[in-house]
């Protein structure tokens, strides 16, 4: 899949390249909870920061089955929290999913509070 730079490149319009391309994120996160988290994008977002600092939140207006991708390129393990209210994989209401060090993931969204996570290794 072309990244949303790779179709700007080639001259393309940008709601096009938005709606065919990927946008590529660089998160920078800063705290643990759900409530502080970063919020994440549509498109790939990867995830840095420093010491252990790694709560994201996924966007409450993503539209449903549209796929986000988070990779993680922290030391330490990422935590990716649904909106408030949410849940994922049916866990329990607002509880964060643990991504791994060097893992990417998809997150898609199935409901306005239900969310399905796919590891992508």
């Amino acid at each position: 899949m072309s990244t949303f730079d790779d179709l700007r490149g080639l001259g393309m319009p940008v709601p096009q390249a938005n709606a065919l391309g990927l946008p590529i994120n660089a998160i920078t996160t800063a705290t643990t909870a759900q409530a502080t988290g970063t919020a994440l994008l549509p498109g790939l977002n990867v995830l840095t920061t420093a010491g252990s600092q790694t709560a994201c939140v996924l966007p409450a207006t993503l539209p449903l089955a549209t796929p986000i991708f988070v990779h993680n390129s922290t030391a330490t393990a990422g935590l990716v929290f649904p909106p408030s209210g949410g849940a994922i994989d049916g866990g329990s209401t607002d509880a964060s999913s643990s991504l791994a060090q060097n893992k990417t993931a998809m997150f898609i969204r199935r409901s306005s509070t239900a969310w399905i996570r796919m590891l992508t290794d």
